[in-house]
């Protein structure tokens, strides 16, 4: 049983308590180096990029992910506190960004012109497109995204 399906059978269970699930997309931003193999992709291209390195990525980069910056996720959290009614909402963009487009971005930020190190995806059960449907969100706790994932990049790392 997913957790999506806990909660919605909890909240039947027990109207009285209210509950807002908030569903992250792919979050990026600053101080989540600790996060190790799970941090995003945002950063560890960055940090590659920034020691030098060519940005590694599979094969061929159109990989695409809701990349949400990590300033709306937290004023999707603020928002969810004074929802009217419990529920599960997306947090993302409501775009798919490809690891290509993001490598683009961060060399226009960075100042660099790093071409992608392609290698082929080890994974067979690897997710190859993430994109949050905010239709809930919007309605639920009037959550929309102030930041597309290139102004999230560049304030990010400006």
């Amino acid at each position: 049983m997913k957790m999506d399906e806990v909660t919605e059978s909890f909240l039947k269970d027990q109207p009285q308590i209210h509950v807002v699930g908030l569903r992250y997309f792919n979050v990026f931003g600053p101080r989540e180096d600790f996060k190790g193999s799970a941090t995003s992709m945002v950063t560890k291209l960055t940090n590659q990029m920034r020691s030098g390195k060519r940005p590694r990525i599979f094969k061929y980069g159109e990989q695409r992910r809701d990349f949400v910056y990590v300033k709306d996720a937290v004023r999707a959290n603020l928002l969810a506190l004074e929802a009217p009614k419990s529920g599960i909402v997306n947090i993302g963009t409501g775009q798919a960004t490809t690891f290509n487009e993001v490598i683009r971005i961060l060399n226009r930020v960075l100042g660099a012109s790093f071409e992608p190190d392609y290698f082929d995806n080890p994974y067979s059960f690897y997710q190859d497109e993430t994109q949050a449907d905010l239709t809930l969100a919007k309605q639920s706790i009037n959550y929309q995204p102030q930041f597309t994932t290139e102004e999230g990049i560049r304030d990010y790392l400006g």
